[in-house]
C-alpha cells in the first residue's frame, strides 16, 4: 500500500468505485468531505489484476489513516461469511 495524497484518493476512489455499490459522489460526500476534525492520512492499492473487483475503504483512527484497496469476490465473501 502506497502513501497518497487526498486528491489522489479522490481520483481512485472516482476510477474504481461504482454508484451501485454505494461508493457514489454521497458516500464521498458524507465521509471525507468536510476535513476531518482529526487529521488523515491517505493509502491506496491498485486492484492488482481484473479479478480484485471489490473496492474495500478502511478507517483506521488509531493509526489517522484511511486506506482503500480491491479483494477479489471470493476473498469478499470469505471476510463477511462462511
Amino acid at each position: 500500500m502506497k502513501p497518497a495524497t487526498k486528491e489522489e484518493f479522490k481520483a481512485t476512489y472516482f476510477k474504481y468505485g461504482r454508484e451501485r455499490d454505494g461508493w457514489g459522489q454521497a458516500y464521498w460526500d458524507k465521509f471525507f468531505e468536510p476535513e476531518p476534525k482529526t487529521p488523515m492520512r491517505y493509502a491506496i492499492e491498485e486492484p492488482p489484476s481484473p479479478e480484485h473487483c471489490r473496492m474495500m475503504i478502511v478507517s483506521d483512527f488509531a493509526t489517522k489513516e484511511y486506506r482503500l484497496f480491491f479483494m477479489t469476490e471470493e476473498a469478499e465473501e470469505g471476510l463477511y461469511g462462511p
